[in-house]
This record gives C-alpha cells, structure tokens and sequence, in this order.
C-alpha cells in the first residue's frame, strides 16, 4: 500500500507478506533465525520496489561475515517477491527466543560487509549503490542505505514473527520517507522517534492478535496521530513468485566451458540445475546434455 500523510508531506509504504515468506522458507526448508532474515530482507525488498508507479525490480543483497553469510531477494514493484539465504542452516533456533520483542539477528548476519541495492526500471542502464553493513538488522541497514546512497530521509521498520518452533506468523514492514521539497524531514524524524523497532514488533503482534495483518490498519497504529487523513494512492497483492524455467536452467548449462560440459557426460551422464531463489530442479539427460554441447560448440564464442 503507498499513501500520503500530512498532506504530502511524507509518503507511507506499508507491504505484508506473511503468506509469501511463509511459502519461501517452506520452499528452502528454514525456520526460525534464517526465515526471520529472509522475511525481513523480502520485507524491505518489497518497500524499496514500491517506490514508483513504473515496473521496477529492486535486487537487495545484505552480504556480512556472520554465518548466514548474506541474504539475496530480487522484489518487484507488482508486489512479487522471492529470495534466499546463503547459508541457510547454519543457524539453529532456540525456543526461547519467541516473545514480545524484536529478535535480534545482527550475529547471525554479521556486522562487516555491505548492503547493496540495484535498481532496473527498464532502462539502458541500471542504478546501484551499497553502503557498508554496521548492525546486520535488516531494516536498520536499509534505512542507512536510503539516507546515506539514495540521500533521502527515511524511516524502515520491518519485522517478521515466529511461533515457539521458529515457524512465521506474520511479516509486515513500513516506509515512512520525505518527498522531494515536501518539507517532511522533520515528521520523518519525529516518526523514527516515536516508532522504535520495538513499537513496530508490538504493533504487528497486535495485528496478529486481532486477526488484521493488513496494510492500512499497520500504516494508522503505527504513525498514530500523524495518520490522521492519511490518503491511500493504490494498493497491490503481495505474492511469492520466481521466474525460473528449464529454458533457463538449459541457457545456465549453455553458459558454462565446453570441457565442464564434456567431464559432466564422461562423470555423470546428466546434470542437475538447481534454483537458489526457489528450490526448483532441472534435471538433463545425457543426450540432452550432448545437444547443447553442440549446440554450443558451433557458436565460435564459446570457450
């Protein structure tokens, strides 16, 4: 959802995706510390996507030294979404971890490395930027992204919750950001002042609790009284979605060396292509194998 508060003073950009995450870490098989990570990093890819009316794909990389690794999610402004986890298991959860309040997930992100972000809107060219990692919290490192590369002054709360067995029960996220010689900065202050990660926790196990995960109802209980005759532009379906094919899967092999091609028929007599973003795997036979070798050895560029 994006709207308009204070009378355009600062746009709100609120995405649930409960549904959507649940389905990605069923898809990797994760839980608890891992999916919050993913859920979170989809969260924030989701606001970063819904910043212009145009199609726009927003590819968000959180890469730390900790050992989840990094966390990838490519996000688009229709409200599609998919992602994965480096290491996906490499975290094990901890029951009493499930409460009230934010769980921390800066160890397992890790605090040396960057956040970058990379932009397609369609164009000749791209936009990208990146800013070093400081606290491995997700949406702490967004918000220092958007303000630092971007230079736009903006609020990111995002957060993902779980049940005692580390299994997700909701996932919202909120942008509250200025607008160009709109005058906002000091309502995003005050917003970032009075909406601690904490408050955001509370607010979305609130919604849990009574049943309204939804993007108006988090937008108001969150700003509070700076909601008042908030405007809503348009809202969208938050949907998992991975665009992965066996043509693609057959481009990937087309791609690698000759002799890579011509050990896996001598080695294996097949191959296997899997999806990081959704698990999917393709599976080629020997023939199959042998026509793109093929193929391939005719193109004179191939190595």
């Amino acid at each position: 959802m994006r709207s308009l508060i204070e009378g355009g003073r600062a746009r709100v950009v609120v995405a649930t995706a409960t549904a959507a995450i649940q389905e990605m870490a069923l898809r990797h098989g994760i839980h608890g510390i891992p999916a919050i990570a993913l859920g979170r990093s989809a969260v924030a890819g989701l606001l970063l996507a819904t910043l212009t009316k145009d199609e726009e794909q927003v590819t968000l990389q959180v890469l730390g030294d900790g050992p989840l690794a990094g966390v990838t999610v490519d996000a688009r402004s229709s409200g599609r979404v998919r992602g994965f986890v480096k290491r996906p298991h490499a975290v094990t959860w901890n029951k009493d971890l499930a409460g009230p309040l934010p769980i921390l997930i800066g160890d397992a992100i890790g605090r040396n490395g960057v956040v970058g972000v990379v932009r397609d809107l369609g164009m000749a060219q791209n936009y990208s930027g990146q800013v070093a990692l400081s606290t491995g919290e997700i949406d702490q490192e967004v918000e220092r992204y958007l303000i630092a590369s971007e230079q736009i002054d903006s609020v990111v709360r995002c957060d993902v919750l779980v049940d005692s067995d580390g299994q997700i029960t909701a996932a919202a996220g909120l942008l509250v950001q200025t607008l160009p010689q709109a005058h906002g900065a000091a309502l995003v202050e005050f917003v970032r002042d009075t909406l601690p990660g904490p408050a955001f926790t509370k607010v979305l196990a609130g919604a849990l609790a009574h049943g309204q995960v939804e993007p108006e109802s988090i937008a108001r209980t969150s700003l509070g009284d700076c909601a008042q005759g908030m405007q809503v532009l348009e809202s969208r379906t938050v949907e998992f979605f991975c665009p992965c094919s066996r043509e693609r899967a057959e481009a990937t092999l087309g791609m690698l060396r000759q002799q890579d091609l011509k050990d896996m028929l001598l080695e294996d007599n097949q191959a296997e292509v899997t999806c990081n973003f959704c698990g999917a795997k393709y599976r080629f036979t020997e023939l199959e194998l042998e026509r793109i070798r093929r193929k391939h050895d005719k193109n004179p560029g191939t190595a």
